[in-house]
């Protein structure tokens, strides 16, 4: 059916219009409260984070992002204050370094859909835990240094597609493991335990003496020149007499 075909008679019209004006402003209504009870969530949850001992701040003013921090908490942090956390939007960077959480936490942090960079160095966080990551598909930057995360773990989080740098050091990767990642991800920075090799301090070496340098030829000095002998006129010989006797 056509748009010019298609009529309304006046009292289909009154009944529309009366229950436009019923229904709009309720409409309105529900739409501000769930606004309003969005707010009120997120500005709860922020007030638990803040009230543990954490802080939530703006990456910078022209953006939204948010960093949340538990990180020199004075409070014990575990897996209750991050209860609320997907309440709170634009969390990019999560500072989770030094608290008591559990395996169990990373199931509300993997709910977090901007979450970039995720600090979890000296927690007790294990193999278990890295199995809620599969889904931090924004994930670049992931810290387990002195964790409990093995070899095992790191199979989990093989597949995040934009995962950049990956700290294990002191956790219980071995250099197997890491090694078998970066085979499979070469563009992939792991960073693992630093193995230095001790120094030996040798003994200073003596300076050499140093050789003479051998002396120098001394020019020898030109030969005098010999003089020449002055030359003579030669001589005439005396004619034989004798032989011009004969010839007579």
């Amino acid at each position: 059916m056509t748009m010019d075909r298609f009529h309304l008679n006046p009292s289909c019209k009154l009944v529309l219009l009366t229950a436009t004006a019923l229904y709009l402003p309720l409409l309105c209504f529900v739409a501000q409260c769930g606004g309003q009870d969005k707010n009120s969530a997120e500005n709860q949850a922020i007030k638990q984070v803040e009230e543990s001992g954490g802080r939530v701040s703006k990456i910078s003013a022209a953006d939204d992002s948010r960093e949340v921090s538990f990180y020199l908490s004075s409070k014990p942090i575990g897996d209750a204050q991050l209860a609320n956390i997907n309440s709170i939007s634009n969390i990019i960077w999560l500072n989770l370094a030094g608290t008591e959480i559990t395996d169990a936490a990373l199931k509300q942090i993997a709910r977090l859909p901007q979450l970039r960079k995720l600090h979890l160095e000296r927690t007790n966080i294990g193999d278990d835990g890295l199995k809620h990551l599969k889904g931090a598909s924004q994930l670049t930057y992931l810290n387990l240094y002195g964790t409990q995360v093995t070899d095992a773990g790191l199979e989990h989080i093989q597949s995040l597609p934009k995962l950049e740098k990956l700290y294990v050091w002191k956790s219980k990767v071995t250099e197997a493991g890491i090694a078998a990642l970066q085979k499979s991800r070469p563009q992939l920075m792991v960073v693992g335990e630093l193995k230095l090799k001790p120094i030996v301090a040798e003994p200073p070496k003596k300076p050499e003496p140093k050789k003479p340098e051998p002396k120098k030829p001394e020019p020898k000095k030109p030969e005098p020149k010999k003089p020449e002998p002055k030359k003579t006129k030669a001589t005439k010989k005396p004619k034989n007499k004798d032989a011009d006797s004969k010839k007579e």
